[in-house]
Order: structure tokens, then C-alpha cells, then sequence
């Protein structure tokens, strides 16, 4: 049985206030709209756009803003948001079903 992985983030570009492109290592790719999270705790760092723009994508996927990386974001919401599909869509049971 092939090991599932989820799919990891190659390339982002912050795009126009709150807008994240971000392209995945199996071909998917698109904008994130991230404002609704733009005035929420740490992520009100985003309403500075020079901060916004240091976007980047972690060695293990994941994408993060500033120089020490402040503020990072897991890469599989993104994906899902983009494919419209569920975690259990894109690897229906990833565990043994322990009620059988």
C-alpha cells in the first residue's frame, strides 16, 4: 500500500491585499482569499502590505511571512479551499476503522 502524503505548497505569491497564490507540488494551484483572517490575532500583521509581501513557502510546505517567519499558515486548508474537496476525499481512510 502506497504511503499517503498530503500535498505540499512549491511556490506563493501574495498578490493584492489579503490575495495569496499558491501553487502545489501535484499541479494545483490558484488565489487564497485570506481577509477574512486579516483582522484576527496575528494575522492583523497582514494589513502592513511590506509584511504581506514576504510571503514564502517553508522546506516542508508550509507558507510563512516575515524574516524569522512570524506567521505561518498549514498548507492543506489552502488546498482544500481550492479543490473544494474534504480531507476525506483526497485520502478516504488514512487509518484502519477501529469500530469494526
Amino acid at each position: 500500500m502506497d504511503e499517503w502524503r498530503p500535498p505540499q505548497a512549491v511556490e506563493v505569491e501574495a498578490r493584492r491585499p489579503f490575495e495569496l497564490w499558491i501553487r502545489f507540488d501535484d499541479g494545483v494551484s490558484g488565489v487564497v482569499d485570506l481577509a477574512e483572517w486579516s483582522t484576527r490575532g496575528v494575522f492583523a500583521a497582514w494589513s502592513d502590505a511590506s509584511f504581506f509581501k514576504t510571503a514564502h513557502v517553508r522546506p516542508y510546505g508550509a507558507s510563512a511571512w516575515g524574516k524569522d517567519d512570524a506567521l505561518e499558515l498549514d498548507p492543506m486548508a489552502m488546498y482544500l479551499d481550492l479543490t473544494g474537496e474534504s480531507f476525506e476525499d483526497l485520502h478516504a481512510k488514512p487509518w484502519p476503522d477501529l469500530l469494526s
